[in-house]
């Protein structure tokens, strides 16, 4: 989730020259964000709004805003400032950055049962090197009873076939050796088994 931003300085609003998606630089708004926004004084909720492929957001008391070249605390300022002049003798503006399409489509998910700190799905970004070692020592490591030598990927392939592979993370999370580390995709399931204990 973005987090908020109160506006507290004042900037114009320049409108924009070319499309949004064509001069936006790091960290600027794009068309397809989602966004978060409230005025404090009016005591009402948050709404969610949507910046159209124009590169604008309708806003409540001043329609279609224009966010061409501005950041969530940039586009925050410039709204509080056109605010002041017209309804506030001094708004609190809040908006955050909710969502972005491109953000959505680069997540997936693996899923991690049996000997293991935190169980259930993982978000993963997959532009990143996401490595099943990675993935358990994230999300809180293995308990003491798990058996790092004998952990089981599971895969379905493009055929629909699940097919299983035997992972040896023993030198990776004792020893540091993170080139042994084996590498896991969106949907993998990963089961860490406990160890033989001889009593």
């Amino acid at each position: 989730m973005g987090a908020w931003c109160t506006a507290c300085l004042l900037v114009r609003i320049a409108a924009p020259s070319a499309r949004a998606d064509e001069v936006a630089g790091p960290g600027q708004l794009l068309p397809g964000d989602h966004l978060r926004f409230q005025i404090v004084e009016d005591g009402d909720a948050p709404v969610e709004l949507v910046v159209n492929q124009q590169g604008m957001v309708e806003l409540p008391y001043l329609g279609s805003v224009p966010t061409a070249g501005l950041t969530v605390e940039g586009f925050a300022t410039a709204v509080k400032h056109d605010l002041d002049r017209s309804y506030y003798r001094s708004a609190t503006v809040r908006i955050s950055l909710e969502d972005r399409p491109e953000r959505t489509r680069n997540r997936g998910r693996v899923f991690v049962s049996g000997q293991v700190h935190r169980v259930g799905a993982i978000e993963i970004d997959k532009t990143e090197k996401n490595t099943a070692g990675k993935v358990i020592l994230a999300n809180g490591g293995l308990t003491q009873f798990a058996d790092a030598r004998k952990i089981k990927l599971f895969r379905t392939n493009a055929a629909g076939v699940v097919e299983t592979k035997v992972v040896d993370l023993h030198e990776v999370l004792e020893k540091g050796r993170i080139d042994l580390d084996v590498p896991i995709c969106d949907g993998d399931l990963i089961v860490v088994g406990a160890k033989l204990v001889n009593w």
